[in-house]
Formats: C-alpha cells, structure tokens, sequence
C-alpha cells in the first residue's frame, strides 16, 4: 500500500463559489488546513473576483500564494483538434502570476460574455430543444443571471435534472452505449448529458469561444496581465490533450503546462515533464478540486504519486514575471 502524504502539498489549480466550486473561502482555508496544504492557486472560472479574499485569507494562514484564472483558448480548426478522443477545439488553459492585472482582464470577459449571451447559450438550448428536451425559455436578462458569476450555467444542470426529461436523455444515451440503464441516468443525469449531448459532435454541443480566442491572443492576454498561459490538465481521461495539441500550444507562444493533476496517470506525467523540459516550460500542478463532495481532493492528498512536488513550485515561483 503506498504511502500517503498529506504535509507539504501544493494546489495550483482548483475552484471556489465563485465560479462552479462549492466552497466559500474560509471552507477553502480549513480543507488547506487540515491536509497540510503549504502553497495555493485559486483558479475560478473566467475571473478573479475571489482572489483578494482569498490572498488575505493565505497570507493570514502563512500559506504562499498565487493568483490565476481558468479560461479557454480556441484551436484552429483540424480533424484532431476535433477528435472526440482529446480534448477538443476549445481546451482550457490557465493563467497564473504573482500579481495579476485584472484590469486588462476585464477585455477577456466582455467579449466572452457577449459571445455567450448572443450565440453560445442560446445555441446550446436550442440544440437541447432539438434533442426532444424540455427546456425553459430564457429571456436576455435570465440569460445574464445565468452566466454573470462565468461558471456553467445552471439550466444547463437543470434539464438533465429534470424527471420530465430522463426517457428521452435515456434514448440519446442508449444509441450510444446500448448497456445504460435508465437507473444510471435517474442517479446522474448531468453525467451522462455532458457525455451524449454537450460533448464534441452531439446535439447539443456549442463552441464555448468565439474561433477567433485564439492561443496566441490568450498568451498575448496572460503576458499583459503580468502572468503566464499553462495547458490545464493535459491528460487524465476527460481533458487529455493530442500531441497536435500541445506542439499547436507551444508553436502559437504557450509557456507552460501543469504536469501534475489528480487524474494523470504515471506515464503521462512523465510524458510532461519531458515535455517542458525540451521546450523550457514552466511546470504546474493541481487537482481541479471543486469542493468536498466531488471525487479530486484539495492538493491531492490520497494520491500520492501525482502530487505537485514543492520543488516545482518553489522553481515555478522563481520564474514566473
């Protein structure tokens, strides 16, 4: 049985209520505080407006701290950039830094929020609506309610969730995979519609950024805000990035990666080690920890080999501008 370590961890990269996360800071600050966290990175979703709370709540605790933010960058359009097997046309990426310009931050929203209120929630629920869903007609101002904290939208959980909408859902989901039960979609029905109807290809899958986001404008965006652009979660199942993927990544001025993450597996990781060392890259690490009552743990702490090493930290610290 292998040994676990629950002293010393870093977490680079994980969620609050500010974005999809369930915890608030202080819920945030107790979890660090009782696995033996030493180093973090709040990275919600698409803003920051949690990082001067959470810096105050660190430096308080005696925990050392950066800034970041989770966003997405738009690939050029290729058969693997659009294989359903990787991560797809629209991967997300961090940013992290010592001191971030939120200001300039502030360009990045409001072209995503526009593009989100006139074209990809719209489209998104018109294409549930295509699938034979039951789906509440949004007006403009419900649309804003829905998006202005930038996580996931909740009537994107909320259709699946519907009993109304569990035959149907079962329907898409079994011409898929003939083996699902509709006991499996009663029990987890987001699962299963992130699956067989968000996901690249199906019916209700939207572009979550305008093509024209690019990496090189998203690295342009990273460096004016004082911070860096890393490839987020490059493996593990769900996230796992083609090679095309990460050569496009560095070709267009990506600068770092984060090797380590609660669901990369061993030779992944080493993949990504060699994979920053011959290109110079800044490494990072982190579980994508969105609160207690999900699966990843803050500074995954019952998985002991994709811990994020605190001479990684200590090197990225060095480093970053």
């Amino acid at each position: 049985m292998e040994k676990i370590e629950k002293k010393g961890l870093v977490d680079l990269h994980f969620h609050s209520a500010y974005s999809d996360g369930s915890e608030d800071i202080p819920g945030i600050m107790k979890e660090a505080r009782d696995q033996g966290l030493i180093a973090l990175a709040l990275t919600d979703y698409n803003n920051g407006v949690g990082v001067p709370f959470f810096l105050a709540a660190c430096k308080k605790a005696g925990i050392s701290a950066l800034e970041g933010t989770e966003t997405y960058v738009s690939f050029s359009e290729h058969s693997w950039s659009w294989n359903p097997d990787f991560c797809g046309p629209v991967p997300d990426v961090t940013i992290l830094g010592k001191k971030l310009n939120w200001q300039e931050f502030r360009k990045y929203q409001e072209m995503l929020v526009k593009y989100w209120l006139d074209y990809w929630l719209p489209e998104t629920l018109n294409g549930l609506r295509k699938a034979g869903l039951k789906v509440p007609v949004l007006s403009k101002e419900q649309m804003w309610n829905q998006l202005k904290d930038f996580g996931v939208p909740r009537v994107l959980h909320e259709v699946p969730k519907n009993p109304d909408n569990w035959d149907r859902l079962w329907e898409i989901c079994v011409s898929f995979e003939a083996d699902i039960r509709k006991e499996d979609i009663e029990q987890k029905p987001v699962r299963w519609a992130n699956k067989h109807l968000y996901a690249i290809g199906k019916e209700a899958y939207v572009l979550r950024a305008p093509q024209d986001w690019t990496v090189k404008k998203a690295v342009e965006l990273a460096e004016a805000m004082g911070g860096v652009l890393f490839a987020a979660h490059p493996g593990g199942e769900y996230a796992n990035w083609s090679d095309e993927h990460l050569d496009f990544f560095i070709e267009q001025g990506g600068r770092g990666i984060e090797v380590y993450q609660y669901w990369h597996l061993d030779s992944q990781i080493r993949k990504f080690k060699d994979f920053a060392a011959k290109h110079g890259l800044l490494v990072s690490g982190g579980s994508d920890w969105h609160g207690k009552n999900g699966r990843p743990t803050l500074g995954c702490w019952d998985k002991l080999p994709v811990q994020t090493p605190l001479e990684a930290f200590n090197e990225l610290f060095q480093r970053l501008p």
